[in-house]
């Protein structure tokens, strides 16, 4: 096995990937409490042991649903990458953490270096708002933009050419001119794609992706695997029982929809579920 993935709950998603130099664990967009502002969780809270030993966190914006401040803490990822225009913010609202906070603009590629291996990350556009509810109150700013990230990790799959993983982390966007900048960015399409599929209410905004969107989306960039994310998680206070299918249809609708644009490789896990991928990055049964 040379990447094991464990989707938490909604855009929380564990990646571990073995490589020569050792294991490494990215974890995208964490949140691990049963509720944070006003909403709650319906599946069981992830254990510790879940998410434990990250070396590379992702933060694709500052909603509370994407940046839970108690979550980091707890999580005390080695690096902490941050989107455009938040991360003096983030520094501050962490105190004295020993993790180290990288923002990376729109753009941009940088190298992180963690346990002694380098991965390199860059930032794409999205289509959703990425200021923080209530910035007024938390001083959080204003200007910060939400964005998707591709990470690339060298030597996970020695017996294939190319070796490296491209782990592409949407986040949260609605569509839009440009969506499958991914493809220049990595020059190629990427190995794993965490696409989100739905929310935490009753309705999608604009500025998310429905099923069938997201099975168009993964239809243009031809991730290899795609797992259906930010759905089935959370839901307003005192509203989980008028969610109907929202917990349960996302998921496999999307994968309903890519079968059918003729896209392989999408697979719905269901929160705590696992794929895994061989050292040639095959889908293991």
């Amino acid at each position: 096995m040379a990447v094991d993935v464990t989707w938490l709950g909604h855009s929380t998603v564990t990646v571990d990937v073995r490589t020569p130099r050792g294991a490494l664990r990215v974890v995208t967009d964490p949140v691990l409490r049963r509720g944070l502002a006003h909403l709650r969780r319906r599946p069981r809270t992830p254990s510790a042991a879940a998410s434990a030993g990250c070396d590379l966190a992702l933060v694709s914006h500052l909603h509370h649903d994407h940046l839970d401040l108690p979550s980091l803490r707890r999580l005390r990822p080695a690096v902490l990458v941050t989107p455009p225009g938040s991360s003096d913010w983030v520094r501050w609202r962490l105190g004295r953490s020993a993790i180290q906070v990288v923002e990376v603009g729109i753009g941009q590629t940088r190298e992180v270096r963690v346990r002694d291996q380098p991965v390199a990350v860059t930032a794409l556009p999205a289509h959703h708002a990425g200021h923080r509810t209530g910035s007024g109150v938390s001083r959080a700013p204003v200007d910060a933009v939400a964005v998707e990230h591709l990470v690339r990790v060298p030597d996970a799959f020695p017996v294939r050419e190319p070796d490296d993983l491209l782990l592409w982390a949407i986040g949260d966007t609605g569509e839009f001119e440009g969506s499958d900048a991914v493809l220049g960015a990595g020059g190629r399409a990427p190995d794993l794609a965490l696409v989100p599929v739905g929310g935490w209410g009753h309705t999608l905004g604009p500025h998310h992706l429905d099923p069938r969107q997201a099975a168009e989306l993964v239809a243009r960039t031809r991730p290899a695997h795609s797992l259906p994310v930010h759905w089935g998680t959370l839901h307003p206070v005192a509203l989980g029982r008028t969610m109907g299918d929202r917990f349960t249809a996302p998921g496999p609708a999307f994968v309903a929809h890519a079968r059918r644009l003729g896209v392989p490789g999408a697979v719905d896990v269901g929160v705590g579920g696992r794929l895994r991928l061989d050292d040639a990055g095959v889908l293991l049964p």
